[in-house]
């Protein structure tokens, strides 16, 4: 197996706890796993990471670091050194259409008639930038096609991302996961007032402002995902910076409620606030409305209409009610979701697929 992705950890995001989570369980269960991904982070080269071998390519990054924009820009080794891995390969999984790691992943893919699939984790992305609207609009429409046309199958991880997707015959969801035993309710610290909990980049897809702007005297907000932004003066914002995914656990350990803003997505953080124990408030987006945003410890909210700072105040009013919400969370969590059952299923499609190029 080799998945192809712009980023794996030590970058932080949901698509690459994905991969994480994926390749280590894949390869724990028998199979031969090789990640392609930037060295953004780490060194380049070849390594066994995580006990996945792991090939960096070298990039740049300066697109996030300036504009907010995760788009590294590769050396032109990327051509060889994915040409060589997918011939290797019995399967290619591709994690989503908009980077060059998938459009030459697809090419190599097509040229040398190995099957591949493409993993959908976000759908249109909402920038404040119309020219980064229209570039993504451009590659859609054109790259981020041609990967979709010449894919076996395609799994897009919510029906809201599926419905946007051409040719629903080789559309199959396969939600996210949870690691379960990493995130999991634990004694609380006793802090002078709430704290509400905001994870992910300072970008306005993730509603980064509509969150600072609910600030309040009776809690704090905490953001973990980057340093604070010049100009953000509110003491009651406090900023953790990056930070690592094995030290996730502990931030939502610290944390009184879960707040997502994000427009266009349905982040995974969601799942781990409610495997922490976390009641989660949402933005009422239709790309919110999940499989795992249809049970309790969830509540949407007209974030734009600026009614977040109220919903924080009557989830907070109540410890108890509080405790019990996030409590409910968890257990449909534990119930539905797990990664365990999401590689079982991912397990099935790459055997599918290597059946039909048996046969």
């Amino acid at each position: 197996m080799l998945h192809v992705a712009h980023f794996v950890a030590p970058h932080v995001g949901g698509l690459e706890t994905v991969v994480a989570a994926e390749t280590r369980a894949l390869a724990d269960r028998g199979w031969t796993v090789t990640v392609v991904s930037s060295a953004v982070g780490a060194r380049a080269g070849t390594r066994t990471e995580g006990g996945v071998r792991t090939v960096r390519v070298r990039a740049w990054n300066g697109l996030e670091h300036r504009f907010g924009v995760p788009f590294p820009v590769f050396s032109p080794r990327l051509l060889t050194t994915l040409g060589r891995e997918v011939r290797r390969a019995d399967v290619v999984h591709v994690h989503d259409t908009l980077y060059v790691t998938s459009w030459v992943a697809a090419l190599c893919c097509l040229a040398l008639r190995t099957p591949y699939v493409v993993h959908r984790h976000v759908g249109f992305v909402h920038h404040s930038s119309a020219l980064v609207r229209l570039v993504q609009w451009v590659v859609l429409a054109t790259f981020g096609r041609l990967v979709l046309a010449g894919a076996r199958r395609v799994l897009p991880i919510d029906a809201h991302i599926a419905a946007t997707l051409p040719d629903a015959s080789r559309v199959e969801v396969l939600g996210n996961g949870v690691d379960t035993a990493r995130f999991h309710p634990r004694p609380h610290e006793s802090h002078p007032r709430p704290v509400v909990l905001f994870v992910g980049r300072f970008v306005p897809k993730k509603g980064f402002d509509l969150v600072a702007a609910a600030a309040g005297d009776d809690y704090d907000i905490t953001f973990a995902g980057g340093s604070r932004p010049p100009g953000v003066d509110d003491p009651r914002l406090h900023f953790l910076g990056s930070v690592p995914a094995t030290e996730m656990p502990e931030v939502y350990a610290r944390a009184d409620v879960m707040v997502v803003a994000s427009i266009g997505e349905c982040p995974l953080t969601v799942l781990e606030a409610m495997a922490s124990g976390l009641p989660v408030l949402l933005r009422d987006d239709p790309a919110l409305r999940s499989p795992w945003t249809a049970g309790p410890g969830v509540r949407f909210v007209d974030m734009a209409g600026g009614e977040l700072a109220s919903a924080i105040r009557e989830t907070i009013a109540d410890p108890d009610a509080l405790r019990r919400t996030g409590a409910a969370g968890r257990d449909f969590v534990l119930e539905r979701f797990s990664w365990d059952v999401h590689v079982d299923r991912l397990e099935s499609v790459y055997r599918t697929e290597l059946e039909q190029v048996s046969n």
